[in-house]
């Protein structure tokens, strides 16, 4: 990686006090890269001034915004989002991909009306997988960070304040600073991270966030598998853990 302007260095490492203890779900490792790391990897020394400004600016402005917005989240595996960022293509590409991804967050995390706990399903592709496999013919092609799959996160989250602003039974209106959980099994962080870790040793991530390649599946029930294993685990609502 050239060096990166002195400013940019100091930005990227006063983020890692942010992440906490920077868990991670590879099976080589117990602590995702610091940002500075992170930022080293992916872009090797490659690119101009111009690009690495961009990526670099890019990735704290979204680091920041998971931080602020998922300030319980747990697993920190961000090496395929950092890639697809680089990717994106040109200084304009990655503030455009940059903006969408932090209006998520700023969306669906704890200081929004939807208060989502953890980014988990989306940074793991448990969204994405979800999506492609209702239209497989018309999206098995689309990536999990690629603009039409974003597209659909920003519509959904309109499709979920309109539940939720009629109080609907399973997106209904939250009191003080619960946070929601529509699934059927238990979200605390222990368990979050009991059963996140269970599925990295069976395999049954549907995106392998701590690898720049990601090896993105969607052509398994992940979300049918995950509340199996979180049944297997005790995890299920009113069960025993």
């Amino acid at each position: 990686m050239r060096r990166l302007e002195n400013e940019l260095v100091a930005r990227l490492e006063r983020l890692e006090p942010l992440l906490g203890a920077r868990a991670s779900l590879a099976p080589d490792r117990a602590r995702a890269p610091t940002p500075r790391e992170l930022a080293e990897r992916v872009t090797e020394g490659q690119g101009d001034e111009a690009r690495l400004r961009a990526f670099t600016e890019g990735l704290c402005d979204i680091v920041e915004a998971l931080a602020a917005d998922f300030p319980e989240n747990i697993f920190w595996d961000l090496e395929y989002p950092a890639r697809c960022l680089w990717d994106a293509g040109e200084p304009t590409d990655m503030e455009a991909f940059t903006h969408r991804v932090v209006r998520l967050c700023h969306g669906f995390g704890a200081r929004s009306t939807l208060r989502f706990r953890y980014a988990h399903d989306f940074l793991f592709g448990y969204d994405w997988a979800r999506w492609v496999t209702r239209e497989p013919a018309q999206r098995a092609t689309i990536r999990p960070f690629d603009a039409s799959f974003l597209e659909y996160l920003e519509g959904r989250r309109g499709e979920l304040l309109a539940l939720v602003a009629s109080n609907d039974e399973k997106y209904s209106r939250l009191r003080g600073t619960e946070f929601r959980n529509p699934f059927g099994f238990s979200r605390e962080p222990d368990e979050e991270a009991r059963l996140h870790e269970a599925l990295a040793r069976e395999d049954l991530i549907p995106v392998k966030a701590w690898r720049q390649d990601g090896e993105p599946r969607w052509d398994r029930p992940f979300a049918d598998l995950r509340t199996e294993a979180a049944r297997r685990l005790g995890l299920s609502r009113g069960s025993p853990t």
